[in-house]
Formats: structure tokens, sequence, C-alpha cells
């Protein structure tokens, strides 16, 4: 019996087993985010618990995972916190096409809580072949979809997100490349990094240094790599803004 291997790359856990399925595995906390009288940020619960799984749900679908169970853990009583946190997880989830048998969790009922927690776990499946990883080509355009957004941007300018549906079409495409979701290190981080994973280096277009560099919040926007052809296509695919931000050159290039 093969013994499984385990692989960092980006922030995923890559687990591949007997057979051609792998598992896929992603996370994202939240502290200090809620309605507790210690909260460094008031919000309310629901919203935490919305925008912190769509962080690891979107890391897991956009390398073309299917997920397989979601698992909140809870720094929090059930009743009443606990139960909105679950509800904004239930909202995210739906939007995703998932039900409430995908989720799984735990909550802190022995202690009083006067400061908000969350963390959330999420596994993933996936066909090694058809794995969004290390398939750029220099010559590939790198292209965003969404805005990066933060703090109450993130309400105030829901138009500009890059929602699950959208994300989950352009896994889908055989003509998009790879995705990745832009964190607190910007597209720009995730542009030189989609370019070292595979040999390359990353040379943005002209004039949108601070657009590069700013924080994307709980991915409000994904960056992904596909030829400049193809771009219309997805485009009338896809629906959305695409901006271009940058090419693949050969490294060295």
């Amino acid at each position: 019996m093969m013994k499984p291997s385990v692989q960092k790359i980006r922030d995923l856990t890559l687990v591949r087993r007997a057979g051609s399925r792998l598992l896929v595995i992603g996370c994202d906390s939240s502290a200090s985010i809620g309605n507790k009288p210690m909260d460094a940020v008031q919000t309310p619960p629901d919203i935490v618990g919305y925008y912190t799984a769509r962080v690891a749900v979107m890391e897991v679908l956009s390398v073309g995972a299917d997920i397989l169970t979601v698992v909140d853990t809870l720094a929090v009583e059930r009743h009443p916190t606990g139960n909105e946190i679950i509800r904004g997880i239930q909202r995210l989830l739906g939007e995703a096409g998932l039900t409430e048998a995908h989720i799984n969790g735990s909550t802190e009922d022995n202690f009083e809580s006067c400061q908000t927690g969350v963390g959330i776990s999420v596994i993933g499946e996936a066909d090694e072949e058809r794995l969004k990883l290390k398939r750029s080509l220099a010559g590939d355009c790198v292209v965003m979809l969404g805005e990066p957004l933060i703090g109450s941007a993130v309400l105030e300018q829901e138009a500009k997100i890059c929602s699950i549906r959208q994300l989950q079409s352009l896994a889908a495409s055989p003509e998009v490349h790879e995705i990745h979701p832009v964190g607190s290190k910007g597209a720009g981080y995730e542009a030189d990094l989609l370019a070292e994973l595979n040999g390359c280096s990353f040379q943005a277009v002209p004039g949108i240094t601070d657009k590069l560099n700013a924080s994307g919040g709980p991915s409000t926007a994904v960056i992904f790599s596909a030829a400049e052809e193809q771009l219309e296509y997805i485009q009338s695919e896809i629906g959305g803004g695409l901006e271009i931000i940058g090419v693949l050159l050969p490294f060295g290039g």
C-alpha cells in the first residue's frame, strides 16, 4: 500500500494517496474581530464567520479541488455567538453549492469568552491531472478579477468582489492555467509567487504599484494566468471586470 506523501505549497497542504485523487487542505483564522467586549474591531459575528470561511474555501477551490468538509473551531460559546458565526459560514457554503452536512466544528462552552476567536479548516479533493498548480507558461498574462478591499470597504463595495461562483467558473475553465486568491500581502506578492513556482519572472504593467501592494483582505480579488488570446473568451464566460496586471517572462528574461 502506498504511504501518503505530504507537500506544502502556497498556503495549502497536499496529501497524495493511492489513486489519482489527492487531498487539498487550507485554513484561516480570525481574532479580536466580533461583538465581544474586548474585540478590537466591532463586527457582527455572522460577518466574521462568512469572511473567515471565505478565505480558506477560496484557497482550496482555486486549485480546482472539490470541498469535502469545512471545520470551524470557535473560541466562543455556542449560544448566541457561535450560532451566529456558523450562520455566516453556512451562507458562504451555500454560495459554493455546499450544504450543512459539509460543516463540522466545536465551540467553547466551559468558560466565558470576552474576545472572539475563529479557526477554519477546509478539506478538499482533486484529480492530480486537473490540479491547477504549476501550469503557467512564459508569455501568459496575469489577470486580476475583483478589487483588493479591506475593512469597511469590503461591505460597502461588495459588487467589486470576486464571487465564489466566479472563482468556481475560473477553476473549471481549461483556458485558465492557475489561480491565486489575493491576501494581505497583495496581488504583486501573489504574482511573484505564481511566477516563481513556474520558473518565470513577473513583469507588471506600468503605473499600478499601489494596486499591486494593496491588501486583498478576505480574498476579495484573485489573480490568474492565461494566454492573452483566451482572455476575451474567459471574460464572456466569467463576467466581472478583468484587468491585466502583468505578464510572465522566462526567468532572467
